[in-house]
């Protein structure tokens, strides 16, 4: 199969880069290695959109974004939640509303999904990547293609086309959190993060478990009224298999024994019970682009604007997740936002290859903040429209980039 873009990660970044890159008139094959799309989202049960808002509520995504949003409003779904303690604001979601919204964005757009695939080798000819090769049950195919976009979160195609990444020491990484869905949790207990802490805390006393995340973050989702809660971390080196699964694991047993200390501390938890964990941990970080242009910390706490090659906008503040069981907050000049240059979408080795979503290039500061999946739609949608526009000209052109990505509704 022969396509004008190639992405790989049907995550927000992935869906962004997908649907830009179709609706621009190209031919796109999007490879997604779980049998649905969403990315952390589905996979992981995240189910908040966060980074679609700054910290004034102003709305700082647009684009394919905008087009997932609209999808949930007209389901009835487009519900809203902002924390006091940060300001952040997040989408609510609902996790099979989620998936049909994106299987029915993607092929409505014209892709070519392909599900249950994952990219097991890439070729690489006079600096620029040519084809991929994927393995599923049918066995293994070649797909080739003239623009490459590696939305895969852990740089899957990164490093089969043998380009440049960054991995951060894992002491230095941010930790993965495995998410608890727990339903029966009456209507008017309290979620606060004091009451949780207060249920952990005393939990510890009388069990002795090591709980190292006293409070976190606790959710009401909509239709299933499922509490969604952020607390079993694990800061493990999630790109060595054993380190993993031993995450997993570990994570799934913490789990329980939070439910147990809610259920034995908390009003209204009384008849609560584990829905659902994962299915897989929720992964923060592993590996990074190394790109033409690096994002760093002082690019957020400024808000720095960037009028000639701003391709996607952040406003979502650093939330560095690397001390087990504490979350550090760094804001943005003026709860506002800041700009992501083309270049750190840009492979600093490869030409035809961008990254978004969590593999923008980064520095650990600046990665804690754009990671996150409002953001990683606008990422993923640039990537889209350069990976387009590269396969015209066969150059880079940012001010074309931008171009098109105004036209496709996108805030710049």
């Amino acid at each position: 199969m022969d396509f004008d873009v190639v992405v790989v990660g049907g995550g927000a970044a992935g869906i962004g880069a997908a649907v830009s890159a179709a609706d621009a008139g190209a031919t796109v094959c999007l490879i997604e290695q779980y049998g649905f799309l969403g990315g952390a989202a589905t996979a992981s049960s995240v189910l908040t959109h966060c980074g679609f808002f700054d910290q004034t509520r102003t709305q700082v995504v647009g684009g394919v974004g905008q087009q997932v949003l609209d999808r949930l409003e007209a389901r009835d779904l487009y519900q809203t939640e902002t924390f006091p303690a940060t300001g952040n604001t997040v989408v609510l979601l609902d996790l099979e509303t989620t998936k049909s919204v994106y299987d029915d964005l993607v092929t409505g757009a014209g892709v070519t999904l392909l599900l249950h695939s994952r990219v097991i080798a890439a070729s690489v000819a006079g600096g620029r990547v040519t084809d991929v090769t994927i393995d599923h049950r049918g066995g293994r195919e070649t797909i080739t293609g003239r623009s490459f976009v590696d939305c895969s979160g852990d740089g899957v195609l990164l490093v089969a086309a043998g380009a440049g990444v960054q991995v951060s020491d894992v002491a230095a990484r941010q930790a993965s959190t495995l998410v608890m869905r727990v339903g029966g949790v009456a209507e008017d207990a309290d979620l606060s993060a004091g009451a949780l802490s207060t249920a952990v805390l005393a939990y510890r006393e009388r069990s002795g478990a090591q709980l190292a995340r006293e409070s976190g973050v606790a959710v009401r989702m909509p239709l299933s009224r499922e509490v969604m809660l952020l607390l079993a971390d694990q800061h493990r080196d999630v790109l060595d298999v054993h380190e993993l699964t031993a995450a997993e694991t570990t994570a799934r047993r913490l789990s329980w024994q939070y439910l147990h200390a809610f259920q034995q501390g908390l009003t209204g938890w009384q008849d609560s019970y584990l829905a659902a964990t994962g299915p897989q941990i929720g992964i923060r970080e592993s590996r990074r682009l190394a790109g033409v242009e690096t994002v760093v910390a002082d690019d957020v706490t400024s808000g720095r604007r960037r009028p000639e090659d701003g391709v996607a906008r952040c406003g979502w503040p650093m939330e560095d997740h690397a001390t087990p069981g504490l979350t550090v907050y760094g804001g943005i000049k003026d709860k506002g936002w800041y700009d992501i240059p083309y270049g750190a979408l840009c492979s600093a080795t490869t030409d035809n290859l961008w990254a978004g979503g969590r593999l923008v290039s980064s520095d650990p500061r600046a990665y804690s903040s754009l990671r996150v999946m409002g953001t990683s739609f606008a990422t993923g949608q640039a990537c889209g429209a350069a990976a387009v526009v590269h396969a015209d000209l066969d150059r880079h052109d940012t001010a074309a980039v931008r171009e098109l990505l105004t036209k496709q509704g996108a805030l710049l």
